[in-house]
């Protein structure tokens, strides 16, 4: 894969983040994110309904070298089976995690100073205790990536704004775009209801915002309260 150059105070949005070392978990604030190994960010969704929609992930890993940072991986997929009862936004973003962190041991980068970005409030709050996790469903996820963190040495987590996730973001929607341009036949009847309204579609491109494919009625409706407010 071509590395992709970023500058480095572009990319970092400082807030508080989660610190793993030696086993011990506190939360803290550092603005020397230079010195981090890898950068890695993290994202999941579920259109045009959640739950109940597709769920889908992306993750992409950057590596810093004279504090640049160059991407040397990227993945995305489907999260879990799709239109089932368990396939949500929060499924899919701890799934993104998951493998995130998976890769990150198999390709034994697990012993490395690494830096992870996502904008799941939920997940970042049940990984740092500040939340309990009250779903049965999510437990299994979450003891999944309690397990897997303490296989890494110095391992952070922090929270960053939806804005600044942009590129994980982008590729768990690839991820969702592809799977229904390849199954939309299949499940026309399904997903018609749920797709973003003609006027919708108007209103968005009158803002210049050109819609992404098999947009949802609540994305839409997201984006244009969050335009109108401007």
């Amino acid at each position: 894969m071509e590395k992709k150059l970023i500058n480095s105070n572009q990319e970092i949005h400082l807030i508080y983040y989660l610190i793993m070392d030696n086993n011990n978990i506190n939360w803290m604030d550092d603005d020397n994110v230079q010195i981090k190994r890898l950068i890695c960010m993290f994202d999941g969704m579920c259109q045009p309904i959640n739950p109940g929609g597709v769920a889908c992930y992306g993750f992409i890993i950057k590596e810093n070298n004279k504090n640049r940072f160059y991407q040397i991986y990227e993945e995305a997929g489907i999260a879990f089976e799709p239109f089932s009862k368990e396939s949500s936004n929060n499924v899919a973003e701890y799934m993104a995690l998951v493998k995130l962190l998976e890769w990150l041991v198999a390709n034994h980068y697990n012993k490395f100073c690494i830096l992870i970005q996502g904008d799941s409030q939920l997940i970042i709050n049940q990984l740092s205790g500040k939340y309990k996790v009250k779903s049965e469903k999510l437990k299994i996820y979450y003891d999944k990536t309690k397990t897997l963190i303490q296989r890494f040495k110095n391992l952070q987590i922090e929270w960053v704004i939806r804005e600044k996730n942009k590129d994980a973001d982008a590729l768990a929607n690839k991820a969702y775009i592809n799977f229904l341009d390849n199954n939309y036949g299949e499940f026309y009847k399904i997903l018609k209801p749920h797709f973003a309204t003609d006027q919708q579609i108007k209103l968005l491109k009158n803002l210049k915002i050109n819609p992404s494919k098999y947009l949802s009625k609540i994305e839409a409706s997201r984006y244009l309260k969050k335009y109108n407010k401007k």
